[in-house]
């Protein structure tokens, strides 16, 4: 999926991984969606625009956007200064805790992207 997730609670904060800004290299719009948005894991939630095409990010988690990270909007290039940081997408409230135990740790993510295919 290329998202990471930082769980508090039952809040998680998703942003895209270091090795999805370098593939996509040049984002330059970031369509995110709304605060009370419910999103459900696996389907695209984000719209990432680039040079060269569009790449859809599905959510990581089932649940409702509670916070969007409105400097994106106007300042799309820090997906590329900051992914960890400051460009991180949206904070959800999750609904599935079981979902979590599908998500890679850094370790297992770092494994399996030297295996993926490009996009």
């Amino acid at each position: 999926q290329h998202a990471w997730v930082n769980i508090k609670e039952n809040i998680a904060i998703v942003g895209i991984t270091d090795e999805l800004q370098e593939i996509l290299a040049s984002v330059d719009e970031i369509v995110l969606p709304k605060k009370g948005d419910e999103l459900e894991m696996d389907i695209e939630c984000v719209t990432l625009n680039y040079d060269g095409g569009t790449y859809e990010l599905p959510s990581p988690l089932t649940g409702r956007i509670t916070k969007i990270n409105n400097e994106l909007r106007y300042s799309p290039e820090l997906i590329h200064s900051s992914c960890y940081n400051d460009g991180w997408l949206f904070e959800m409230e999750y609904d599935e805790p079981d979902e979590l135990d599908m998500l890679y740790s850094a370790i297992e993510y770092e494994d399996e992207i030297e295996n993926m295919p490009d996009l």
